[in-house]
């Protein structure tokens, strides 16, 4: 009767273990959904706020109003490389209105001259360009494997 019981309690002890683990499991997947949602949320308003202000050459203005708006985390999600990709693409964006803007000057009509910075923005996000980069970037964090 004894090795009856033994056999009872350690198929017990195995289903809970299974349980538990399962739920761990679920759990973790949960966490890494939501940490992407976090990355790329994030990676995207940093490079929303950047091109902002370089597009608007830094102007008090803006820098007031992006001061006023809540930031996203206090702790880190993105890492030094992100940063650097972001500035990068940021300086080339700028580059690229400044450019833009240029090649306005006496073609168009008066007071369309100068940096479309908005509709630069707009046309980023209208082509999802930006979700994929962050994507992309995310996919070589690695989350999955840590």
């Amino acid at each position: 009767m004894s090795i009856l019981r033994i056999k009872q309690f350690i198929i017990l002890l195995l289903s809970i273990l299974f349980f538990i683990q399962c739920k761990t499991m679920k759990e973790n997947r949960r966490e890494i959904k939501q940490f992407k949602s976090i990355y790329l949320a994030q990676f995207k308003l940093t490079y929303t706020r950047k091109l902002l202000q370089a597009g608007f050459n830094h102007s008090p203005a803006i820098n007031s109003i992006l001061e006023t708006d809540p930031k996203g985390f206090t702790e880190p999600i993105l890492s030094d490389a992100d940063y650097q990709l972001i500035d990068s693409l940021v300086y080339i964006d700028n580059l690229s209105m400044k450019t833009d803007s240029t090649g306005r000057i006496g073609m168009v009509a008066e007071g369309s001259e100068g940096k479309h910075v908005l509709r630069h923005l707009i046309d980023r996000y209208e082509t999802k360009w930006l979700d994929s980069l962050a994507k992309a970037r995310y996919k070589t964090l690695g989350v999955k494997k840590i």
